[in-house]
């Protein structure tokens, strides 16, 4: 394939990748009904509901807008070849050395989210804000943003850098032990991740004693499941939703609540979500999804392999010789496709799961608590009730609420 193929296949990837969200997004708007569906309709007045679907049209807006700058962004930096000058330039501030990719791949990531910056910043202080969702000081949001940013050049460098000295130690075979590092450092992240991430952006601390511990410590006696502790996540320093989640392996498991969640909702609700977070751990979800993560991060490593030494996606970009950055670049944009169909599967095994989770805490709990718990967080979330099933393969890891109540009534 000619350079002028590949640069073509770019572009037409780029457009069909966007178009493919856009017509999703769409399609999920248009796919709600005008009124509460039956199942909502007990805890879902039609008020709430009209609001809840004028948040989902503000927030698609948002999105369809970052969507289109960032295409336009891409299609000006193939069209023009800039992404080589920037290499160039990278090369000539670094006497191009080992931190010439870094920089650069810095430089591109930096650009883009700068460019998504601006609607980050609407999302949050005006959508989120206009519907009473927003929690975040201006303060927080740029400590987030500095500590992201402090992630990237620690974490993200040492792991590029490393894949750059492995294709250049090893060749096209670097995927190999560069599969095993990264099978390490994703168990490393799923078992730590409480303890060594999330503390850089959220305060967890234990849950206080009193009815709601009570409630919980009975219920996991009762379940037959150990756990070292309940936590409470300061989720409300940046927004009025509520949630909750389980991380963690082995002697590292925690169950983690929002604040907003205990303020919002009553003790047999909060169990039941417990009860759901107990399930995924008692029916070895996390060891699965990260067997199948692995698995996808080995798959994407072997397919680069395969074109990391080509001189014809680097000629594509705009260089005349071979360069292993602009072919991760131009890899990352060809694989999006696969990358797409891996996160179908992914959304499909991960919802899969969610429907077990909830059935075991019908069984373990009580099916009315669950499913009040989930009504409540719909319906405080605004969050859409149905899921169309293009956006549903595409963007959803978890069931439309419709269809978890109907799962639970029997009806699914």
């Amino acid at each position: 394939m000619s350079p002028e193929a590949v640069l073509a296949l770019l572009v037409l990837v780029l457009l069909a990748d966007t178009g493919l969200g856009t017509v999703a997004r769409a399609l999920q708007l248009r796919h709600q009904p005008d009124s509460p569906p039956p199942e909502l309709a007990e805890q879902l007045d039609a008020a709430t509901y009209a609001r809840g679907r004028a948040y989902a049209r503000d927030l698609a807006r948002v999105g369809y807008l970052a969507d289109t700058v960032r295409l336009v962004a891409w299609l000006a930096l193939l069209l023009s070849g800039a992404l080589a000058s920037w290499y160039g330039a990278a090369a000539s501030w670094t006497g191009d050395g080992w931190l010439t990719p870094l920089l650069f791949l810095a430089l591109v990531g930096l650009v883009f989210d700068l460019l998504g910056l601006p609607f980050d910043i609407y999302r949050t202080f005006v959508v989120e804000a206009r519907y009473g969702f927003n929690t975040t000081a201006p303060a927080t949001f740029v400590r987030d943003r500095l500590t992201a940013y402090a992630l990237a050049i620690a974490l993200g460098g040492a792991l590029l850098g490393l894949l750059f000295w492995s294709i250049e130690r090893w060749g096209p075979a670097f995927w190999i032990p560069y599969a095993g590092v990264a099978a390490v450092l994703l168990v490393l992240l799923n078992t730590f991740m409480t303890s060594l991430l999330l503390p850089l952006f959220n305060t967890l601390t234990p849950l206080p004693d009193g009815e709601l511990k009570a409630a919980i410590r009975r219920y996991v006696r009762r379940a037959g499941f150990a756990i070292a502790d309940t936590y409470v996540m300061d989720g409300s320093k940046r927004s009025s939703k509520a949630n909750a989640f389980f991380a963690g392996l082995g002697r590292q498991k925690k169950v983690v609540l929002f604040d907003t969640l205990i303020e919002r909702h009553p003790t047999d609700e909060v169990v039941a979500v417990v009860a759901h977070e107990v399930g995924h751990a008692r029916l070895r979800h996390l060891p699965r999804l990260l067997l199948a993560s692995i698995a996808s991060v080995t798959l994407l490593l072997f397919v680069l392999s395969l074109v990391v030494d080509s001189t014809t996606l680097s000629q594509a970009l705009g260089a005349s010789e071979r360069v292993v950055a602009l072919n991760l670049v131009a890899f990352v944009l060809l694989f999006t496709p696969v990358s797409t169909a891996i996160g179908v599967l992914s959304n499909a095994l991960s919802r899969r799961f969610e429907y077990q989770a909830d059935a075991f805490a019908a069984h373990t709990h009580s099916p009315s608590a669950m499913r009040s718990a989930l009504i409540r967080l719909t319906t405080d979330a605004h969050a859409a009730p149905l899921g169309h099933p293009l956006y549903e393969w595409l963007y959803m890891s978890h069931p439309a609420t419709v269809d978890r109540v109907r799962a639970l009534e029997g009806r699914a």
